[in-house]
């Protein structure tokens, strides 16, 4: 019986993480594809119904995520490993992560209503993109965590040593591309040499 109970925990843990990654990853994607169109009602209701889905994934996270802790180290007694710290300090700064997006990007993507992405001043975009980044970052961490075995094996700061330049390194490239893609281009034109 607990092992049928340890099975659905888990099936319904990673179809929990998949509708998360999957529906951020779809919803940042369009995001860029949207990014030289203005902002209108049809795209803030994608906007809303994309973090939705994101958030549902998230509470499925930690119900399930939560459940298996209990099942595993408080009924059956297995240790409490640096992987399972870990686990939950990145689905904690996910929640977090999906907090700052409901009450800043959400609001921001209201206030700019009608006018273009790319529009929007830079400073606004560049916050916006770091945030999307360290989503995006989140995401691929927990997919390692689930997948790699060999955080097992590693103490929490060692885990940490190898996520963490992965956070960093998507925080950067969401805030630049988000900065740099509403600048104009800084190469010079080409100039007509009139006829003689």
């Amino acid at each position: 019986m607990t092992d049928m109970l340890l099975d659905l925990l888990r099936v319904t843990h990673m179809a929990a993480f998949a509708v998360g990654i999957g529906a951020a990853t779809f919803l940042e994607t369009q995001l860029i594809r949207r990014f030289k169109y203005r902002v209108d009602q049809d795209g803030l209701r994608f906007l809303l119904n994309g973090h939705d889905m994101i958030r549902y994934a998230v509470y499925g996270l930690w119900g399930t995520g939560l459940a298996l802790l209990i099942l595993k180290v408080g009924i059956l007694g297995n240790p409490f490993t640096a992987k399972l710290a870990v686990k939950l300090l990145v689905v904690a700064l996910l929640t977090a992560n999906m907090v700052v997006i409901e009450r800043f990007v959400l609001t921001e993507m209201f206030f700019y209503e009608g006018k273009r992405l790319r529009d929007i001043p830079s400073l606004v975009r560049l916050q916006l993109g770091a945030i999307a980044g360290v989503s995006a970052g989140c995401w691929i961490m927990a997919l390692l965590l689930g997948g790699v075995n060999r955080f097992l094996e590693m103490g929490v700061f060692s885990i940490l040593g190898t996520l963490i330049p992965i956070l960093i390194a998507t925080t950067a490239v969401g805030a630049i591309a988000a900065y740099a893609y509403g600048r104009k281009p800084s190469w010079p034109r080409p100039v007509s040499v009139p006829a003689e």
